[in-house]
């Protein structure tokens, strides 16, 4: 005998809430799934599967088949670029900070360094562009597949870990340029790792906005040039006030 299925009781909007709850969790289920997947073959996740041969092949001029014959195949071509997205350690080398030069005090100096860093990243209905932040924008997109799979997370915290001994060297040169020291309890790479935490940060917010969150009447970089301000001065000190606290006590 068939078993008929009960009818909900619930309310629409009520019934709407439980559905879209049950989708969420689905969603995680299946990027789960997919995630797993890459532990044993190399395959696209994300928009990289969805990546088009043929409209790629198109904009060169060419058909399909010329990525058919460098990559052996378009699921090779799509795994091939979100390897790119994923660890993109060639742009972190080449980006350039302000000269040290060119700033007569180290607050004016760090304020550049994140007028910098706030125009390399991401900008809210900027045409598509292959460079730090149509790049970044890609790899965010991967991100939740790192929640279960080594075959994203690791590529990109290597690159992590290249740009924060980047921003820790820059740090070390500023603060003998600027004849300043770390407080006692705080270190270079602490000091790096919070500045890029900061910045990605701030970079999500520039991927849906142009203009402060809270305060429209400002650009979206206020917002790193305002807390990166406050990173910067509670972690420093002049050089002298440092030397006077290591002194030891007659």
């Amino acid at each position: 005998m068939k078993r008929e299925r009960k009818r909900s009781t619930l309310p629409k909007s009520e019934a709407r809430r439980r559905y879209i709850t049950i989708g969420e969790h689905v969603a995680l289920e299946q990027i789960q799934q997919d995630a797993k997947l890459l532990a044993e073959k190399t395959i696209a996740v994300g928009p990289f599967a969805r990546l088009d041969a043929n409209l790629v092949a198109a904009r060169d001029g060419k058909t399909r088949g010329a990525l058919t014959n460098v990559f052996g195949s378009q699921a090779a071509f799509q795994a091939a670029t979100m390897a790119l997205a994923l660890n993109a350690s060639d742009w972190v080398d080449q980006v350039e900070f302000p000269a040290l030069d060119d700033f007569a005090t180290a607050d004016e100096w760090f304020d550049g360094l994140l007028i910098g860093q706030s125009a390399r990243g991401p900008s809210h209905g900027a045409p598509p562009a292959v460079d730090d932040g149509g790049l970044w924008a890609l790899w965010l997109s991967a991100v939740p597949y790192g929640l279960w799979s080594e075959e994203v997370s690791r590529p990109s915290l290597d690159e992590y870990v290249r740009w924060v001994a980047r921003l820790e060297t820059i740090i070390k040169q500023a603060l003998d340029h600027f004849r300043l020291a770390l407080r006692s309890d705080t270190t270079a790479n602490d000091l790096a790792c919070a500045l890029a935490g900061m910045i990605e940060g701030v970079w999500l917010n520039q991927c849906l906005s142009t203009r402060h969150p809270t305060d429209p009447s400002e650009p979206v970089s206020t917002v790193l040039r305002r807390s990166g301000r406050l990173l910067w001065r509670g972690a420093i000190q002049p050089l002298s006030t440092a030397k006077r606290a290591s002194a030891p006590k007659r």
